[in-house]
């Protein structure tokens, strides 16, 4: 009995443990199903019941996400990827809500639906859970815009850095950062946001440059911080709006240094 919950999902619970041994115990001591059973069939029988009783207490995400594992090239869009969205999904909206410091783990699991296991079996701690969270939303992996203009390329930018600002994942990261900073599990997430989203910024400038736009002497980083550490400031700390003329100032003053360089 023993065995059967200590290689089980439940090992990761104690409390349902608990239930599940309780449960385990009386099947073992079950009586017969009423038919006359030599002891090695009522042995057999019962160890059936009891593994037959174990299986109905898993977490049924759990089970699906553990039969995806074992399938090879897991469709997209399945129960695992669904797991994945809903959670990151509640952990934004938790963090919106209550801010890092004050949110549990446990009630990301309630907001998307799953076991508290399902979410430590993925992202162990809760700053890994906020991190992958964040990166979901930030931008990272969005196809950068291409008009074959550095100015025109800047200011999508811009426009899209604003719009994010305003919706429930963007406000997340400003109470993130603009609210929480002192943190040391927050500062970590910062540095690691700032940086995968200026990288991914720089390679506007990279790409001006190829083109002769801008010359190679202008640093990719500094063009973009230039650019948008005052965007940034204005939005998050002081919670000011900004308008497409201001956007276009900024853009403006800053490509016309560049180019000097």
């Amino acid at each position: 009995m023993a065995e059967l919950v200590r290689g089980s999902p439940l090992s990761h619970d104690p409390e349902r443990a608990a239930e599940a041994r309780t449960i385990l115990a009386t099947a073992l001591e079950g009586t017969d199903p009423g038919t006359e059973l030599s002891q090695r069939e009522r042995l057999k029988w019962q160890r059936r019941v009891a593994i037959l009783a174990l299986s109905m207490m898993r977490e049924p995400t759990e089970a699906a996400e553990g039969s995806s594992r074992r399938t090879v090239g897991a469709r997209t869009g399945g129960r695992s990827e669904r797991v994945v969205r809903d959670v990151l999904r509640a952990a934004i909206d938790e963090l919106s809500k209550t801010g890092y410091g004050a949110l549990r783990v446990d009630d990301v699991a309630a907001r998307a639906g799953v076991n508290k296991t399902t979410v430590y079996r993925r992202w162990p701690t809760k700053a890994d859970l906020v991190a992958a969270a964040i990166r979901s939303c930030a931008g990272h992996h969005e196809a950068l815009p291409d008009t074959g203009s550095v100015r025109a390329d800047l200011l999508e930018m811009v426009a899209r850095s604003v719009t994010f600002v305003r919706t429930n994942e963007g406000r997340a990261v400003t109470r993130l950062l603009a609210v929480e900073s002192g943190d040391p599990d927050v500062d970590r997430l910062g540095r690691t946001l700032r940086d995968g989203i200026m990288a991914q910024r720089a390679k506007i400038i990279v790409r001006a440059q190829q083109r002769g736009e801008l010359p190679a002497g202008a640093d990719p980083r500094v063009v973009v911080d230039a650019i948008f550490a005052p965007i940034a400031t204005r939005m998050l700390r002081r919670g000011e709006d900004f308008d497409t003329s201001t956007a276009e100032a900024f853009v403006d003053l800053v490509l016309a240094g560049a180019k000097r360089c």
